[in-house]
């Protein structure tokens, strides 16, 4: 698509770095909170802090889709006068911030299942997106809609995973295991006296 899109989308990506640093601080301050409360067998408060943590990254996500959408076209033209670059630019910016909170649950996830000793889901979510569902559709939606189908399929994949990632994760941490590995500890503790 040549050098336009290459700056329009060099642009977009430093905007994007910018608005996703909240959602690196809490995906970085989550793993260690669940692996501490985890190993000290308080469930629920790991089920607690991750319903927050996805809630906030759906608080998050929406918020600075609606900031991006109403100011893409100006935010672009800081970076560059060029037209045809802020066109770009903006279009990501309208189109890619929509899966911000699905990227944002991706990486709440994946730092969970590291702190919990899981390594694998992480790996499965990031190799899902990008190579299962990313690639493909960047690949068939450059063909079928430009550069724009490129943008449309990375908010596709972080949606998708992210709905997954959640899945996984709720699976892994629920409320119902949750309250049985409580009972099983306290039984286990009282058992100790």
């Amino acid at each position: 698509y040549g050098t336009i899109a290459v700056a329009g989308f060099g642009i977009a990506s430093r905007v994007e770095s910018f608005s996703q640093i909240v959602l690196i601080a809490i995906s970085a301050s989550i793993g260690p909170f669940v692996g501490q409360n985890w190993g000290a067998k308080k469930y629920l408060r790991v089920h607690q802090a991750l319903r927050l943590s996805f809630l906030f990254c759906l608080f998050w996500g929406v918020l600075v889709t609606v900031i991006l959408a109403a100011t893409a076209p100006w935010l672009a033209s800081l970076f560059n006068s060029n037209p045809e670059v802020i066109t770009i630019t903006a279009t990501y910016l309208v189109i890619v911030p929509i899966s911000y909170a699905g990227a944002g649950v991706i990486l709440v996830a994946s730092s969970t299942f590291n702190a919990l000793g899981k390594p694998l889901p992480s790996v499965v979510m990031m190799v899902t997106r990008m190579v299962v569902l990313y690639i493909p559709l960047a690949y068939l939606g450059s063909h079928l809609f430009g550069v724009n189908g490129i943008f449309a399929a990375a908010c596709i994949s972080n949606v998708a995973v992210g709905l997954g990632a959640y899945i996984w994760n709720q699976k892994t941490c629920n409320i119902k295991t949750v309250s049985a590995l409580e009972k099983k500890s306290v039984s286990a503790g009282i058992g100790q006296l």
